[in-house]
């Protein structure tokens, strides 16, 4: 199993209800692009936005797109160690 299904197979049992979408990922930028169908699923996705910039997956950031809207950028929020 590579990288990309393994935090695919994680980021549709954390988030169910996003429902369908292309997933796209850049190893070099370690960057996921989520590419929605339709504004609904873009609104649902941005709702969990804080959750998956607290996700520590080795993700550095998530890039929202639609066609019809400007893309989106998440970006990874490390957690800060005590």
């Amino acid at each position: 199993m590579t990288f990309m299904q393994v935090v695919l197979e994680f980021l549709l049992q954390k988030f169910p209800w996003w429902g369908v979408c292309h997933f796209q990922f850049d190893p070099q930028t370690r960057t996921i692009y989520i590419h929605c169908q339709n504004p609904d699923k873009r609104a649902l996705i941005l709702k969990d936005a804080q959750m998956l910039a607290n996700l520590d997956i080795g993700i550095k950031r998530f890039i929202v797109v639609h066609p019809s809207y400007s893309d989106i950028t998440i970006p990874h929020i490390p957690r800060k160690m005590m």
